[in-house]
């Protein structure tokens, strides 16, 4: 079976886990996203990806994250851009979760707009990272509709907030990780509910974990699909296939 991970970090990935259990698990039929943050990191991501010839399974993201709005990397997003060296923009949003990441609203919304001209100039998708700041989000839905593909990285709202994004025609996909293993209510009624093409799952290792876990394991994706598919009540495998053929649908044609 395949499995597609709609978000994980590389470098970080490789610096807990070591790279062997990495390449033991792309190297096979299993497809991902990676986000990366400033340039160093991004320039060791791009090596190890096409040093182990991850090129097809390993798609490459940059972006200016909220919780460190360093706008000072812009120029070095718009140079991958410009070289089509990434296929997304992200992450980018809002991160209103405590009172540090309050303070940068002001350059929140600066990197999230950058990012939006950006990614309809380019036209790219963009990973939208969005913590207690949906009514930010919601101010901008005429922007975001002018953006080929918006990825809401673990969508952390609820099914009627996902509808009304699709509503004002953002072409958006919601993306669910360990929050459906610990019966997060609002996770669920997102993947009842939702269309089967407006669904991915990742698993953003090695950062999101449950109760009790210090890091989370790029593999676990298996965990996170096998949970989903009991939601959808479909068979692991034909949950499996519907994800796979949307991946490849939308992310091959970029």
């Amino acid at each position: 079976m395949m499995y597609f991970d709609a978000h994980f970090h590389l470098v970080p990935s490789v610096e807990q886990w070591g790279k062997e259990v990495l390449l033991d698990f792309y190297k096979g039929n299993n497809y991902a996203i990676t986000c990366a943050h400033n340039p160093d990191e991004f320039v060791e991501q791009d090596f190890f990806i096409k040093k182990n010839e991850l090129e097809e399974n390993i798609i490459q993201a940059f972006g200016i994250h909220p919780q460190l709005p360093m706008m000072i990397n812009s120029a070095f997003l718009e140079n991958l851009l410009k070289n089509k060296k990434i296929k997304l923009i992200g992450e980018t949003g809002f991160d209103f979760f405590t009172e540090d990441f309050k303070e940068k609203k002001k350059e929140q919304n600066e990197a999230f707009h950058l990012s939006l001209e950006l990614a309809a100039s380019y036209n790219v998708p963009i990973v939208i990272h969005n913590r207690k700041g949906l009514d930010e989000m919601l101010k901008n839905t005429k922007e975001l509709s002018k953006v080929p593909l918006v990825l809401f990285h673990s969508f952390a709202f609820s099914s009627r907030e996902a509808l009304s994004i699709l509503n004002h025609n953002v072409n958006a996909v919601f993306s669910f990780s360990k929050q459906i293993l610990n019966g997060n209510k609002k996770s669920l009624s997102c993947v009842q509910e939702l269309p089967l093409d407006k669904i991915f799952l990742e698993t953003d290792a090695p950062f999101q974990t449950l109760k009790g876990e210090s890091f989370t394991n790029p593999s676990e994706i298996q965990r996170i699909y096998s949970a989903a598919a009991e939601i959808k009540k479909m068979s692991l495998e034909s949950f499996c296939n519907e994800i796979g053929d949307n991946f490849k649908r939308i992310f091959y044609s970029l």
